[in-house]
């Protein structure tokens, strides 16, 4: 029963994420609303996944696994900066009175609200087929021919322009702390940011998943004739 859960949160999670993003769109009220909803998605995902926690003093840690538990540390700090920032500067969720020092923690928010949203797609990209895999086992579907000779031009098209849209929208400023705003047009239909980031994200997690198999490949133990028939 916790597979259905698990996929239902992730994709929640994953809609929220591109949400999130598009701050200028939604207004603030409706983004801090949704901001409290991804945490207690986080918290749902935390839970669901507690096998995960008790797993770390288990087994041995080759280069793919040290790999996965930095990536994991790393978004789990940068969700915790980010909310811990968005409470500074909360005006409707948590209305604090002005707190000086604003301009630093927007400017932090935004810096661990773009680290959240790539290491997040970086995470389903490592784990997305393992739970792909078990929610498999429940429904099966097979893709037309078409679509699976398709597949990898979409793939190429999809990530070239995910990495026009990273440069197009100068992501390079938050992530590396110089900015506490994104720039901003106003002419600009919300569908056309979405599409930007969403292709963004497909981007990351695309890469993160492509460099898992490289390195479940180099993990994997070289057998001789004699012993894959064991």
């Amino acid at each position: 029963m916790s597979i259905p859960t698990k996929l239902l949160t992730d994709i929640l999670m994953a809609v929220l994420f591109l949400l999130l993003m598009a701050d200028r769109h939604t207004g603030n009220t409706i983004h801090e609303w949704l901001g409290v909803t991804l945490a207690g998605a986080f918290l749902l995902h935390t839970w669901l996944n507690r096998i995960w926690y008790k797993t770390l003093r288990r087994g041995r840690y080759d280069f793919s696994r040290v790999v996965r538990l930095i990536l994991n540390m790393l978004l789990l700090l940068a969700i915790l900066g980010t909310l811990a920032s968005s409470v500074l500067i909360s005006r409707t969720v948590f209305p604090f009175p002005e707190l000086r020092g604003e301009l630093f923690a927007r400017t932090l928010h935004v810096f661990c609200a773009h680290w959240t949203f790539l290491l997040a797609a970086a995470h389903l990209g490592i784990y997305g087929k393992r739970l792909q895999t078990a929610h498999g086992r429940r429904v099966r579907f097979t893709l037309p021919h078409w679509c699976s000779r398709a597949s990898p031009v979409l793939c190429v098209v999809l990530a070239a322009y995910g990495a026009y849209a990273f440069l197009y929208r100068e992501l390079i400023y938050p992530l590396t702390m110089n900015s506490a705003f994104m720039p901003w047009n106003g002419n600009e239909h919300v569908l056309f940011f979405l599409l930007d980031y969403g292709v963004i994200f497909f981007l990351c997690a695309g890469a993160a998943h492509m460099l898992s198999r490289l390195m479940r490949k180099r993990n994997a133990p070289v057998l001789r004739p004699a012993e894959a028939w064991d």
